[in-house]
């Protein structure tokens, strides 16, 4: 087996473990067996369990920015009003972090766990770096434009690890309750 297929093999094991089980509970042991590989796999390819984690976390975030990416290309200044391109932003990011909840809750962990702040946090805006000269036309040129989509992200994935532990319905209320707050909490930065 190649080197490649044998990184994607766990960088998915990573991916599916970590959503069952949570990132301290991912054992290289776990996730060797769970890609159906030997565990020196893990230290040959990648060096360790915690560089597996970030390359894991980076395989999703750069499809998540070039989803993004995509989307906003067609959104970001269009004929619509601000708030109009803002909601198609907001549903964006929603649909995409609910519509694998696997790769969601893999995501959402990471996100929020030590690893990254400590491995990835500074990397991550280079990642995001044509996400954000689009969206920064919908923000006042005075605006930290990074920060704000930060915070957005951060009200999305906290909403989001509601519907995932079934603590709030996933449903339209809910998409329109959450967006109604984002979009009052930035109002006062968009243009």
């Amino acid at each position: 087996m190649r080197t490649e297929d044998m990184q994607i093999k766990l960088i998915k094991s990573t991916i599916h473990t970590i959503s069952e089980v949570g990132i301290d509970r991912a054992t290289t042991k776990l996730l060797a067996t769970n890609a159906g590989l030997n565990e020196v796999y893990i230290y040959r390819i990648f060096g360790g369990k915690e560089e597996l984690f970030k390359e894991s976390f980076l395989y999703i975030d750069k499809q998540f920015a070039s989803h993004l990416l995509k989307c906003f290309k067609t959104t970001v200044g269009s004929s619509n009003t601000i708030k109009e391109n803002f909601r198609k932003i907001f549903s964006q990011i929603w649909n995409f972090t609910l519509n694998d909840k696997e790769k969601c809750s893999f995501f959402i962990r990471y996100y929020y766990s030590r690893y990254y702040i400590k491995e990835y946090s500074d990397y991550r805006e280079k990642i995001y770096h044509k996400v954000i000269l689009l969206i920064k036309k919908l923000f006042k040129d005075d605006a930290d434009t990074w920060l704000l989509f930060n915070y957005m992200l951060d009200v999305i994935f906290s909403s989001a690890v509601k519907v995932l532990r079934d603590e709030i319905p996933n449903n339209r209320e809910t998409e329109e309750n959450i967006f109604s707050f984002l979009y009052a909490a930035l109002e006062p930065h968009l243009k």
